[in-house]
């Protein structure tokens, strides 16, 4: 299919002028790593309740991801990790605890898999728990799924 040279200046000219109007009309979020974090986790507690799977497995992936590392690993993800490596499995095998997420952000893999709600709460433990051992406590929307949220941050680790 040949476009005329008319035609495409047409296009042009129409998206220059959408471009044009979103500069003056377009939203605005000022944000930060924490607020972002936040609200994915808040976006994944909603999906959750829909039971969309996907949604909340990506999203606690990129607020996991989003939060720096806090003081002491005191977080679901730490004590995951550092448990493998004190106990690796017999066969040699490693741990993939990020297969899921990679699997939906990479795309390869099996065509079709199974997700569990156990697996989407191990999500869900993991994000909130990092949430809450960078900034001490949980928001009520992450206590209100998880009590242990909303207490103070040693509670959880059992110290």
């Amino acid at each position: 299919m040949i476009v005329s040279n008319d035609r495409l200046n047409t296009i042009r000219e129409t998206r220059r002028d959408i471009v044009s109007r979103e500069r003056t009309t377009a939203r605005v979020v000022q944000t930060n790593k924490r607020l972002a974090a936040e609200r994915q986790i808040h976006a994944a507690i909603d999906h959750y309740c829909a039971g969309d799977f996907e949604c909340v497995i990506t999203l606690c992936s990129a607020a996991e991801g989003q939060l720096p590392e806090p003081n002491e690993p005191i977080h679901y993800f730490a004590i995951l990790k550092q448990d493998a490596a004190e106990h690796p499995a017999e066969d040699g095998e490693k741990d993939d605890f990020n297969y899921a997420a990679n699997w939906m952000k990479h795309g390869w893999g099996a065509d079709k898999v199974e997700i569990n709600e156990l697996q989407v709460m191990e999500w869900l433990v993991r994000a909130v728990s990092k949430y809450r051992a960078v900034y001490g406590v949980g928001t009520p929307e992450m206590t209100a799924l998880f009590s242990w949220a909303g207490e103070a941050r040693t509670a959880f680790a059992g110290s």
